[in-house]
């Protein structure tokens, strides 16, 4: 949690020189996001964040500046001067068009889009494929016959298909277990080859169907990219990322400004607006780590002995803090001056778009070329290679992110440190896994003992209540256990897990926590019960086996993760903390900073909600063949989430993310593994419960593979060509409409960027 203290303390400091910005013209968009920071001097009605006794008032202003709804254009408008939003905010309706969300960025008209899509393609397996399925099932009989014959006390009946017996371990539990999920599943016609290889030829038309489907998904996503980016102007529209800029003794905008405004597209000359530096901030990290010990000192002596600030202990801690807040500033300062804590990285922003267009296009380079950079201190091994080259070193050229997707504790992290960092978060990543597995194989193990000796008691007349009910328990327990972990255990500490990553801007760290989250679910949800069932426990078809469990996880997966988000237990946590807080208000501890923090709903994660979409997505293309009645179920379940999750952004989140397209372009690609994923997973069943592979599956396997090797988002391009208009405002008419910039994002030039802004204003 150091990493969020941190970040929230360099959005705070110089909130003073914020504040006097706000109250000399009226707030406007260009004014939302700005960080709360600290300020040096505590002056009487100046914001100061580190205040205590906390004003609640000022902390419910806050919220409400804060919370999810469109800014309303009024002539007096009430700011709140420790973030820069407004008050006057209107609330969307619950049934709003997601596009009108486009104030919080494309992220979130992409993800509800996103989620339309899954629905469709999830409504598209089961009119093509899962009604029939659905279907013969029911009508098969194997696993009715199996129920007549044990209840003719045919106890020790065994099946005599050999293939079956081989890959049960010929036990005879794995006989169907008589439960209503056997008989809607692949089970029920195991005696049935005719009716299986029909379902084996609906997939492969669902695979054609779906990938149809994709092209479509994809161009729909870039039309709401395109609609939302020209309704906006926001600094990402004029500015490039530059990296790799070697160590120089000259003034590093002054060399840039003459490399980018001349040289950079094959001699036609250019107009450069703004040159932003990235600086090593390693120094300021430590001193806000010490702050943050100072506050809590006082707190914890307030606590002990009563809230009186006349008091010589106290005065000396908010002398110390003063102190050090003053030493922040200077080091800040010193930084801005010092070339040495330069870290390679500037944001380059152009007069136009289309100059910045021009730029990236005459400046690519692959990442082979950073690669042997990377293996050769930053140098190009080629000097005559194309590009810009400044000291040997080939600048490398990027799309800037928004100034508020820069994560800018991060961004001057070196490569290796950050090659270390990725290989310490996949070991651990590795080490919960494997503890995940063994849980469940413990209680899979369990469960079988305990289906057993229920067996042993009804073969000898036995029938004991309580021990029937134990290992009916324990058999839900498996299903309940995969849903609880993957609800709120997983998500928290894949959180903490890509923390460790020091990943340079939020769409990226989103991408991410989403990508390991996912495989993470899928994991958890799909593959360990798989492995454990079919061939640690072999119980496929019995009593509390593989069919049994995956049909609970099926149903559980889809109404458990809406209903609690619809409960939303940490919307009540945040109410139950703030009450407690606010009805001890005398006594009250909390710095305004926390007071403010405690007073917002609870924040928002988009990865988190990929990844439990993208979990379903990918259970129910695995085992929707030998379970269809769970297309069904996910149908369902994605739609109550949609509702669900739409309503808790418009009421009862804090958004602090304005994500990028990216996130969704990447989201779609493993919404496309769904393909291989239907081959692997039909090949899987067929060839451990019926010894056989069709070929249909396998043809599946290679439609799979080679679709995703294929570049999709380049041939949805060429396919279906939509025009993108470039911005054709200037940077100057476009500046004062900006939400914010680079200069006014970054800790170091935060404080003179917003003085400069205010007196522009």
């Amino acid at each position: 949690m150091a990493s969020r203290f941190i970040q929230n303390s360099f959005q705070q400091r110089d909130s003073q020189a914020a504040s006097r910005a706000l109250s000399e013209h009226q707030p406007s968009k260009s004014e939302k996001n700005v960080p709360k920071l600290h300020h040096k001097s505590h002056e009487q009605n100046h914001y100061n964040p580190l205040a205590i006794p906390c004003d609640w008032q000022f902390a419910e202003k806050h919220a409400k500046a804060r919370r999810v709804a469109q800014e309303l254009e009024v002539d007096d408008q009430t700011t709140c001067p420790c973030c820069g939003y407004s008050v006057e905010r209107m609330d969307l309706q619950y049934d709003c068009d997601p596009i009108e969300m486009k104030f919080l960025g494309s992220g979130f008209p992409l993800f509800y889009m996103f989620i339309k899509y899954c629905i469709f393609i999830l409504v598209e397996f089961w009119l093509l494929k899962g009604m029939f399925c659905l279907a013969t099932d029911l009508m098969g009989d194997y696993c009715y016959n199996q129920g007549k014959l044990e209840g003719n006390h045919l106890k020790h009946h065994q099946i005599t298909n050999q293939k079956l017996e081989h890959h049960l371990h010929k036990k005879d539990n794995s006989i169907c277990g008589g439960s209503m999920w056997h008989f809607v599943s692949l089970a029920n016609v195991y005696d049935r080859q005719d009716i299986r290889d029909w379902q084996s030829n609906l997939s492969l038309v669902v695979v054609l169907a779906n990938m149809v489907s994709f092209l479509f998904f994809r161009k729909a996503q870039r039309s709401i990219d395109i609609e939302v980016d020209e309704s906006q102007l926001t600094p990402s529209d004029y500015t490039i990322c530059v990296k790799n800029i070697p160590k120089l003794d000259e003034d590093y905008r002054e060399v840039l400004k003459n490399i980018f405004q001349n040289y950079a597209a094959d001699g036609r000359e250019l107009k450069v607006m703004k040159i932003v530096l990235v600086y090593n901030l390693d120094e300021i990290i430590e001193l806000e780590e010490s702050l943050k010990e100072l506050v809590r000192e006082k707190q914890e002596y307030l606590v002990e002995n009563g809230m009186n600030f006349a008091d010589f202990k106290v005065k000396q801690l908010d002398e110390k803090l003063e102190s050090l807040e003053h030493k922040i500033h200077q080091v800040e300062h010193e930084l801005f001056v010092n070339k040495e804590k330069f870290a390679g990285i500037a944001f380059i922003s152009f007069q136009t778009e289309e100059m910045k267009q021009m730029v990236l296009q005459h400046n690519t380079h692959t990442s082979w070329e950073r690669m042997k950079a990377f293996f050769n201190q930053g140098k190009t091994a080629d000097i005559k290679e194309k590009g810009l080259i400044l000291n040997e070193h080939k600048l490398y050229v990027e799309e800037a992110p928004e100034p508020n997707d820069v994560d800018w504790e991060f961004i001057h992290i070196q490569t290796g440190q950050k090659v270390k960092a990725r290989i310490i978060a996949w070991s651990i990543s590795i080490s919960f896994m494997t503890g995940c597995f063994f849980l469940i194989w413990f209680l899979s193990e369990l469960a079988e003992r305990m289906n057993e000796q229920v067996e042993e008691q009804e073969k000898k007349g036995i029938k004991d209540s309580l021990t029937q009910t134990i290992a009916f328990l324990t058999s839900q327990s498996i299903s309940w256990t995969v849903v609880f972990f993957n609800k709120f255990v997983i998500g928290k500490v894949y959180h903490l897990i890509v923390d460790l990553e020091k990943i340079s801007n939020k769409t990226k760290f989103n991408i991410s926590f989403a990508r390991k989250q996912s495989v993470a679910l899928f994991i958890n949800t799909a593959l360990i019960s798989l492995v454990i069932d079919f061939y640690l426990t072999g119980n496929v078809i019995g009593k509390g086996g593989f069919i049994y469990n995956e049909s609970n996880v099926f149903l559980l997966n889809a109404f458990i993760p809406p209903i609690v988000w619809f409960v939303d237990p940490w919307s009540i946590q945040k109410d139950y903390q703030r009450q407690k807080q606010q009805k001890n208000a005398k006594n009250c501890v909390l710095t305004q900073q926390e007071a403010n923090e405690i007073m917002e709903m609870p924040d928002y994660s988009q990865a988190k909600r990929y990844g439990d979409i993208m979990k379903t997505m990918w259970f129910t293309f695995f085992y929707g063949d030998i379970i269809p009645v769970g297309i069904l179920f996910s149908i369902m379940g994605l739609t109550l989430y949609y509702f669900v999750d739409k309503y808790n952004v418009l009421r009862r989140r804090t958004i602090k993310e304005s994500l990028s397209k990216h996130l969704s372009i990447e989201m779609i690609e493993m919404l496309e593994l769904i393909i291989i994923f239907t081959g692997i997973g039909n090949t899987v069943v067929s060839s451990i419960i019926f010894g056989e592979v069709k070929w249909q599956d396998f043809i599946i396997i290679i439609i799979g593979v080679v679709y995703n090797i294929l570049p999709m988002e380049e041939i949805s391009n060429v396919l279906f060509p939509l025009e993108q208009k470039d911005e054709v405002q200037t940077y100057d008419e476009a500046e004062e409409h900006f939400n914010t910039d680079y200069d006014r994002e970054n800790p170091v030039t935060r404080r003179e960027a917003l003085q400069e802004f205010a007196k522009r204003k």
